[in-house]
């Protein structure tokens, strides 16, 4: 453990010295983890490596900020998921969909079917999600960010925020219990 952090340090220092191979080293040890959470915010895996490609430019550039005492793939997150944001900002023109009303965002309806998905089927589904939902409903469930959280970060109400969270998770839980896994749990097959 000690010389993962050893290794991690150094590869972290030669970034910050603009070496090339220390940074082409530091992206492919992190590549899968930080793709991982691209992908739940692109719509597909061109636009998931953008968001990444985004990200470690980001990361590269500002690595003097990031702080040692604390673990780098925390900050790598954070930089994966705001560059997820701004990008959905800058390129989507995410509409802002209206507060519903009587919208029902409690948890408890019938989540047969989510327990036995694979994750690249529920990724899917979630790619398909229209971008305001899927990036709220990534945010929510996923970062664990709060409505008002979420809200001041996309700059809408926290009504709206619960409002496409409700409607996301109603549409991904139609979508995951139409699929031929779900409805063979749901037979006992």
């Amino acid at each position: 453990m000690e010389d993962n952090k050893r290794h991690l340090q150094l590869l972290l220092d030669a970034c910050r010295q603009g070496n090339r191979s220390g940074q082409k080293k530091l992206y492919r040890l992190f590549y899968g983890y930080a793709i991982s959470i691209a992908l739940r915010y692109g719509e597909n895996r061109a636009e998931a490596e953008e968001i990444l490609n985004e990200s470690f430019l980001k990361i590269f550039t500002k690595l003097n900020q990031y702080d040692d005492a604390y673990a780098f793939k925390t900050w790598l997150r954070k930089i994966v998921v705001n560059t997820a944001i701004d990008y959905h900002r800058k390129y989507k023109k995410l509409d802002v969909y209206p507060v519903a009303e009587h919208v029902d965002i409690t948890d408890g309806e019938n989540n047969e079917g989510w327990n036995k998905l694979l994750y690249e089927d529920v990724l899917a589904h979630v790619q398909q999600l229209p971008p305001r939902y899927r990036l709220v409903f990534n945010l929510y469930v996923l970062e664990g960010f709060k409505h008002h959280e979420i809200a001041e970060q996309l700059n809408i109400s926290v009504g709206t925020s619960k409002s496409n969270y409700a409607k996301a998770r109603k549409i991904l839980q139609n979508k995951i219990n139409q699929t031929p896994l779900a409805k063979r749990y749901r037979d006992g097959r």
